[in-house]
């Protein structure tokens, strides 16, 4: 397991990546909907990349994540080999959790992503951890638009057998990535 940092650059490189991993397959989504927050930030930044491609954003995160926001100031005066480890240490302490769709809040589509018709979906996440979030969501896109084509996309899946994978991703690798926007940046 290993740790990598993106500036905004590389991270601005890597969506565009992702993005062309898309295109290459053959699928040109006419929406993409970024679940909060991080993949709002890879959808943006994948968006030029389909240029007829509208935006959409859905807000799921797990308990967890609102938990580590209270730590945000002292996390980011540690050493960077330090907040290494520590995310190592988070990411084996979460792998070794049985997660399952359940563990999240209740989860209710927004209204503007019902009813789609028939439409080429992307659904785009920073990280795929459990795979909860991801499946979640798109189990909800389905119900709520029956007749969309969608596909899954991140930038790195952190586990060996999360819930879901998604059909794109860079890191398919348990790599764990600090964001531009993460605590420890």
């Amino acid at each position: 397991m290993r740790v990598l940092t993106l500036d905004s650059a590389a991270f601005g490189r890597t969506c565009r990546e992702l993005a062309a991993l898309v295109a290459a397959s053959g699928f040109e989504p006419q929406l993409i909907v970024g679940i909060r927050r991080g993949g709002e930030y890879v959808a943006c930044e994948m968006r030029p990349c389909f240029s007829r491609a509208a935006l959409g954003f859905v807000g799921l995160q797990r308990p967890s994540t609102s938990r580590k926001r209270m730590f945000g100031k002292v996390l980011g005066r540690l050493p960077r080999p330090l907040l290494d480890r520590l995310r190592i240490i988070e990411a084996y302490v979460l792998a070794g959790r049985h997660r399952s769709v359940s563990d999240l809040p209740p989860f209710q589509l927004p209204s503007s992503l019902t009813g789609l018709g028939q439409i080429r979906v992307l659904l785009v996440d920073d990280a795929v951890d459990s795979g909860t979030t991801m499946l979640r969501v798109a189990e909800a896109l389905r119900c709520g638009n029956p007749e969309i084509e969608l596909r899954t996309a991140a930038i790195t899946v952190t586990t060996a057998a999360p819930l879901t994978r998604p059909d794109y991703a860079i890191y398919d690798d348990r790599t764990l990535i600090r964001f531009p926007w993460s605590m420890d940046a």
